[in-house]
């Protein structure tokens, strides 16, 4: 092996851009603040990489990022104001479910005859009646009403 030495007053300095990737050692210790500003995008990132959320920018969930099976609380949803559309024709809701439920004239005025258990079509069951006499007969266990013909 050949030693071979310098003085420093003839050593030069490498011009810009003669550096590359190939020429630093694997092991050299770089500082960042030597480096060009750096964007890391998502290729550079590691699968296996641990980042932080902090680390990251605000990140707005949409409906796509979430998995179809997704188990989320409903608590962690914003308030939720279920509507008509919302509940399936087929659902089983049990009234006390529902908000009380003010029942009116229009809403009974609707119901055919045949919706009412037991009821008997024919005269008198149509128009305003005035009832004249209301009682029970225990032997039928049935409502007796007279009214006006």
């Amino acid at each position: 092996m050949v030693e071979v030495k310098f003085k420093p007053s003839l050593v030069g300095t490498v011009a810009d851009g003669y550096i590359t990737n190939a020429k630093i050692n694997d092991a050299a210790a770089i500082a960042k603040t030597k480096l060009a500003a750096l964007a890391i995008v998502n290729a550079d990132v590691d699968d296996a990489a641990a980042i932080a959320k902090t680390k990251l920018a605000a990140l707005e969930i949409v409906n796509a990022d979430v998995a179809t099976g997704a188990a989320i609380a409903k608590a962690k949803l914003g308030a939720l104001a279920i509507v008509n559309d919302d509940v399936d024709a087929a659902a089983g809701i049990v009234k006390t479910k529902l908000a009380a439920l003010a029942i009116v004239d229009a809403d009974v005025s609707a119901i055919g005859v045949a919706k009412v258990t037991d009821a008997v079509a024919g005269t008198g069951t149509t128009g305003d009646k005035k009832i004249t006499k209301l009682g029970w007969a225990s032997v039928t266990e049935e409502i007796v009403v007279d009214h006006e013909a």
